[in-house]
C-alpha cells in the first residue's frame, strides 16, 4: 500500500491537518467505494478491460444542507450542479462516476430513494452526480457502470477510514500522466471546525507537476488526453451559501499550486457542502476557511497520485504510479 503525503514525512501549507487528514474528519461525513477491475488485452467494446468505479460522499443525515458550486473549466457532463448553484442547498450525497456512467448512477440513486432504501423523506430530488473521463484504460463505451453498482457503493459507506488512490470513481482516473484516482485532506480552524477535500484527480500533464513551486519532472505518459477533476469541499463552519460559494472559488488556488492549467477539454468544478449551523462569519474565520480550501485542494491531488498503484487497461495502456524519489527530491529543491 502506497502512503500518503504526510506518511512520507512531507507537508503542505501552514494550517493543521484533521486527526485522518481526510474529509471523514469533518462531523458526520462518510465515503464509499465500488470498483469495477475485469478483464484485461485488447479492447472489445461492452466487454472490456474494465477500470472504473462509483464513489459516493455523503453528508451527515437530515438534509437539506448549505450548498455550493464553482465551474474553473466546464467541459462536463454532470447532473444536478445547475440547482446547487441557484438555490444553494444540497439534498443528497455527491456521486461520482465516469463521463458515460452519470446516468446509471442517477438512476440507481433515484430508484432507492422511489424505494425508500436511502431512508430520505419529502420532495427531495435533486441528485449531484459528478464525472471524469477514464476511457484512457476503462472501456468506457461499454458502459459498465450500472444502476446496482449505486447500492454497492451506499453498502460500503464508512466513517472510519478512507481508501484512496485506484479506488472506486479513481480506478481508472489519470493524473500529470501517472495513475490518478480519490485523494483528501482536511484543516482544524482556529474555532475548531474542519474544512476538507475529496477530489477526483484525473488532470494535468507530466510536465507541468508542480511541489511547493519546484518543477517534478515527472515521466508520465504524455498522450492522455485532457482529463478533469471535481474537487468536493467539506466543512462544518456553518457558511451561508455565498460564503460557500466564495471559499469554492478557493479551490482554484490550491490546484493551480499542483501547476494544472484547466486544459480546454478539462472539466474542473468545485462542488461545497456546509453542515454546520449556520451562523455570522467573521472576517477571519472565512479566511482561514480561503487559506484552509487551497490547502485541502492541494494536499488531496498529492494524495492522489501518491497514493495510486500502477494499473495496465484496455488495449494494454499503463499508468504508472507515480515515482515517490522524485516528489522527495522536489521537495528538498523547494
Amino acid at each position: 500500500m502506497r502512503a500518503t503525503l504526510r506518511e512520507l514525512g512531507l507537508s503542505l501549507g501552514r494550517m493543521r491537518p484533521g486527526p485522518s487528514d481526510t474529509i471523514l474528519d469533518v462531523p458526520g461525513f462518510r465515503v464509499g467505494h465500488v470498483s469495477l477491475v475485469e478483464g484485461e488485452g485488447p479492447l472489445r467494446v461492452g466487454e472490456g478491460p474494465v477500470r472504473t468505479g462509483v464513489t459516493v460522499i455523503a453528508p451527515p443525515d437530515h438534509p437539506p444542507w448549505t450548498g455550493a458550486v464553482h465551474v474553473i473549466n466546464g467541459f462536463g457532463k454532470t447532473a444536478g450542479l445547475m440547482q446547487v448553484a441557484e438555490i444553494g442547498t444540497l439534498e443528497h450525497p455527491i456521486l461520482l462516476t465516469n463521463t458515460l456512467g452519470v446516468g446509471a448512477v442517477l438512476d440507481g440513486y433515484l430508484t432507492l430513494v422511489r424505494d425508500g432504501v436511502t431512508g430520505e423523506v419529502g420532495p427531495l430530488r435533486n441528485v449531484v452526480v459528478a464525472e471524469c473521463n477514464d476511457g484512457f484504460l476503462n472501456d468506457l463505451w461499454g458502459l459498465h457502470v450500472r444502476p446496482q453498482h449505486v447500492r454497492a457503493a451506499l453498502m460500503d459507506l464508512s466513517a472510519g477510514s478512507l481508501q484512496q488512490g485506484a479506488v472506486g470513481a479513481g480506478t481508472g482516473m489519470a493524473g500529470f500522466g501517472h495513475k490518478g484516482g480519490i485523494g483528501s485532506a482536511s484543516r482544524v480552524l482556529a474555532s475548531g471546525h474542519v474544512v476538507a477535500a475529496l477530489v477526483l484527480l484525473n488532470c494535468g500533464r507530466p510536465e507541468e507537476l508542480l511541489f511547493h513551486g519546484a518543477r517534478v519532472l515527472a515521466s508520465g505518459d504524455e498522450h492522455t488526453p485532457d482529463g478533469s477533476i471535481i474537487m468536493v469541499l467539506a466543512a462544518d463552519t456553518g457558511l451561508d451559501a455565498w460564503d460557500l460559494t466564495r471559499v469554492a472559488r478557493r479551490a482554484t488556488h490550491g490546484l493551480a499550486r499542483t501547476g494544472a492549467v484547466s486544459a480546454p477539454g478539462s472539466g474542473d468544478v468545485v462542488v461545497a457542502v456546509d453542515v454546520g449551523e449556520p451562523g455570522r462569519t467573521g472576517d477571519r474565520r472565512l479566511d482561514e476557511c480561503f487559506q484552509a480550501a487551497a490547502e485541502v485542494v492541494e494536499e488531496a491531488v498529492w494524495n492522489a497520485l501518491l497514493t495510486a498503484e500502477t494499473t495496465t487497461g484496455q488495449d494494454g495502456h499503463v499508468l504508472y504510479a507515480l515515482d515517490v524519489d522524485r516528489v522527495v527530491r522536489a521537495a528538498r529543491a523547494g
